[in-house]
């Protein structure tokens, strides 16, 4: 977030100027019954505004650790530099609005070292959206942050929208018990921890795979006409789907994704209707879709046609809910 200034001022200028011998500061606030205009206010307030959330975005500092020295200067990488720390997975932390990462290294004496990447990203569903993508289902998940979770020599963490990896090396049996100490100091430093984006709560809990639920940025289902959507996975008498919410700003916006879509199955509806939609997708077979509003759900990978309507009732019960 940057702060943006604005010279152009409209303000009230009082009517004893008119025609009056009194001096005009070059700065007007030094001129004798100058009031601050309505614009001027508001341009002010939001210079403070965005120079505050600039300040907080720039406050997070590496604790000391006892028992750790920092190893060298910390680094620091920009969306531009970033290829330079992790080249290979650059391009999907960039499409996460990826804004800055600082990075320290820690040593011991007995000459362990723990390097802690601290990724700040735009809002706190991108910080989730590429947290999703790394995290497992099935880990040691810890009440830290937003969450947190630990294997063998790493430690990740979701904080508002910061994403943090610790990794270790060296540590020996007290791995879990040291990432632990500077994940909790680290988190410290975060500020607000938030939570989880609200829209994951529309998603029906029976059949869910726990800590399945991901963000994805950029084209959904390889199509760049269907940007973003949130996914959860689901296991339910042996079958194994997926279901989908595509939130959009723009119910147009809604019938020109579904429009497109049935373009790649060479169909070519002049006029799109809300409700329910079959979808026989080249690339990911038979899917079933609703559209209602600003919202487009559904399914993916399931064959069993009750149970399809049954989950899109449910999704959609889901974020009638949230309204």
């Amino acid at each position: 977030m940057k702060t943006i200034c604005l010279i152009l001022r409209w303000r009230q200028t009082p009517a004893f100027r008119t025609g009056s011998k009194t001096p005009l500061s070059i700065n007007p606030e030094q001129t004798p019954g100058f009031r601050l205009g309505l614009v001027e206010g508001l341009i002010l307030g939001m210079t403070i505004f965005l120079s505050a959330l600039e300040s907080e975005a720039k406050d997070f500092k590496f604790s000391e650790i006892p028992g750790w020295n920092q190893a060298g200067e910390i680094q620091t990488f920009i969306p531009k530099t970033l290829y330079e720390y992790i080249n290979g997975a650059a391009d999907l932390y960039l499409s996460y609005d990826f804004e800055e990462l600082k990075v320290a290294e820690y040593v011991n004496d007995r000459k362990a070292s723990v390097i802690v990447d601290v990724y700040r990203h735009a809002t706190p569903t991108d910080a989730f959206g590429i947290y999703s993508q790394e995290r497992l289902p099935i880990a040691n998940y810890l009440d830290i942050g937003v969450q947190g979770y630990y294997e063998k020599n790493a430690l990740d963490v979701l904080s508002g929208n910061y994403y943090v990896k610790i990794n270790s090396f060296n540590t020996g049996a007290d791995d879990q018990e040291i990432l632990l100490v500077f994940a909790k100091k680290v988190s410290a430093n975060l500020g607000e921890k938030g939570a989880f984006p609200s829209i994951l709560t529309a998603f029906p809990k029976e059949g869910k795979v726990t800590n399945s639920e991901k963000f994805i940025s950029k084209k959904f289902l390889g199509y760049a006409f269907l940007h973003s959507a949130f996914t959860t996975d689901y296991e339910l008498a042996g079958k194994k789907f997926k279901l989908f919410i595509i939130k959009s700003g723009d119910p147009k916006e809604c019938r020109i994704m579904i429009q497109k879509h049935l373009e790649q199955t060479g169909k070519t509806e002049t006029k799109v209707a809300e409700g329910r939609h079959t979808i026989s997708d080249p690339h990911h077979g038979e899917i079933d879709l609703y559209w209602r509003g600003a919202n487009i759900w559904g399914i993916l990978n399931l064959n069993d046609l009750a149970l399809r309507s049954k989950y899109l009732r449910l999704l959609e019960a889901g974020l009638q809910r949230r309204k």
